[in-house]
């Protein structure tokens, strides 16, 4: 089992290159690729075809005849489609010759046709790096601004109130059209990807999701502060749950491998065990200002599962750390829970169904605010992650533009006057009433969020 070093920067799970040394030279590219024209395609001609177009595209590679190589590569995949070797090699010769974006959808195809081109999954991650460095997959990024840099899509889905975006092996989770989840699906198993158990803490403003992702070992949440990102921060929370470490290590045995790992590449100024236990560990460590980070002090706690390990920690880059601060998060730390993830539903007393009433009131209202605006501009994507999933099929360019007189007139206040909660557990729902009493729509709760039920404009 392999583990990242905690929180030394923020958890940019890929190699970060900057993009003039990305791939290396033609020649690597062309000894590294593995039978290029090789597939389970069944005809002989088209096999010898096709890798006679390799191999002469493989010399022009290496004569940095880009442009050649590109023809060659091309025709070679019109006779062999299914070949990654091929899919890969034309994506090197497109970054070649400075055509990133068809590059981009090569390395694509490449990982998709076989998971196990380790060349063209190693250049697609350091695609992916660069986007993650450009901060367009933090949480809350709008979906029209993933696509901008991305692309079209290999494939998307619509499911239970969430759009995925999938590029290769990568997804991008959409909840009310801004970024969710980040999640790398290779050996992703199900059965880990729910939580048995969660930490349970408060942190309040002025702290903020930056950046969730999901991958085969662990899942992850990273916060930062108003006004910084996961690039660019001074302080940072997270909270990881590393599958199936709790059955296979102590909290404090969890401790000692990282700090061993720390030791490696950094120079230790401090390490504190704060609290000390077996299962449930506290501890702190300081680093020095290096040539791959800043000088940070970091505080950790490592709680251990029946299955999974989980782990909060607080870093902060504006040193020294004053003792009071240091109390604080300590305290902070301390005070978080290990609880039930999916805790059985129960039925809201009458003091919590008038505090959610009051909630979703509020939300609702800023939420038609900003449906207004999108109806008047006909923006059909936008709205549709508002609503079910039976229910988008109604949303279309016509019936915003019908809209549009009622949307120059209508206020949240007068959309939204009251609401009333029904049900509870999983038939909880939120009929919402106007001002001349009449119901608006009725919402649902779908994976974590609430959404519209009938399409209200209409």
């Amino acid at each position: 089992m392999k583990f990242s070093l905690p929180a030394i920067s923020p958890v940019l799970w890929f190699c970060l290159i900057s993009c003039g040394c990305l791939w290396g030279t033609p020649l690597q590219a062309q000894e590294e690729a593995s039978q290029p024209a090789a597939s389970s395609e069944q005809d002989p001609k088209a096999k010898a075809a096709a890798l006679e177009h390799a191999q002469r595209g493989q010399a022009f590679l290496k004569q940095k005849n880009w442009k050649d190589a590109i023809a060659e590569f091309e025709k070679a995949i019109e006779l062999q489609p299914q070949s990654s070797a091929l899919h890969y090699l034309l994506g090197v010769s497109y970054l070649e010759d400075t055509q990133a974006s068809k590059s981009w959808i090569e390395m694509r195809k490449a990982v998709v046709l076989d998971s196990k081109n380790k060349n063209a999954t190693r250049d697609f991650l350091k695609f992916w790096g660069y986007f993650d460095r450009k901060g367009i997959l933090n949480v809350g990024t709008p979906e029209v601004e993933s696509l901008k840099l991305l692309g079209k899509p290999d494939q998307q889905r619509d499911q239970a109130g969430e759009t995925h975006l999938i590029y290769g092996f990568m997804w991008l989770n959409f909840r009310g059209g801004r970024l969710y989840a980040v999640v790398d699906t290779r050996g992703l198993s199900p059965e880990y990807a729910k939580a048995l158990k969660t930490m349970e803490f408060r942190l309040g403003p002025p702290w903020r999701e930056g950046y969730r992702l999901m991958n085969a070992t662990n899942a992850l949440t990273e916060y930062v502060t108003t006004g910084e990102t996961v690039q660019k921060y001074q302080q940072l929370f997270s909270t990881q749950r590393l599958f199936k470490l709790g059955e296979q290590l102590s909290a404090k045995e969890m401790m000692t491998r990282m700090k061993a790992l720390v030791e490696k590449s950094y120079q230790i100024e401090e390490w504190n065990v704060i609290q000390e236990g077996d299962d449930d560990i506290l501890y702190e460590w300081r680093v020095a200002q290096s040539d791959k980070t800043p000088a940070q002090h970091e505080m950790i706690r490592m709680v251990r599962g029946k299955r999974d390990m989980h782990r909060l920690a607080y870093v902060t880059r504006k040193l020294p750390l004053t003792e009071e601060d240091r109390s604080q998060w300590i305290e902070r730390l301390k005070s978080a829970k290990l609880v039930e993830a999916h805790p059985k539903a129960s039925r809201l007393t009458a003091a919590q169904k008038k505090n959610l009433e009051e909630q979703l009131i509020k939300k609702s209202r800023e939420i038609i605010a900003l449906q207004l605006q999108y109806i008047q501009k006909g923006d059909v994507a936008a709205m549709k992650p508002f609503f079910t999933k039976r229910v988008r099929k109604r949303i279309t360019a016509e019936s915003l533009e019908m809209a549009k007189q009622l949307a120059a007139s209508a206020t949240p206040e007068e959309l939204i006057h009251s609401l009333q909660i029904e049900g509870s557990g999983d038939q909880i729902r939120a009929k919402i009433k106007m001002k001349n009493g009449r119901t608006l729509t009725t919402l649902v709760p779908v994976e974590g969020k609430w959404e519209a039920d009938t399409v209200w404009f209409k």
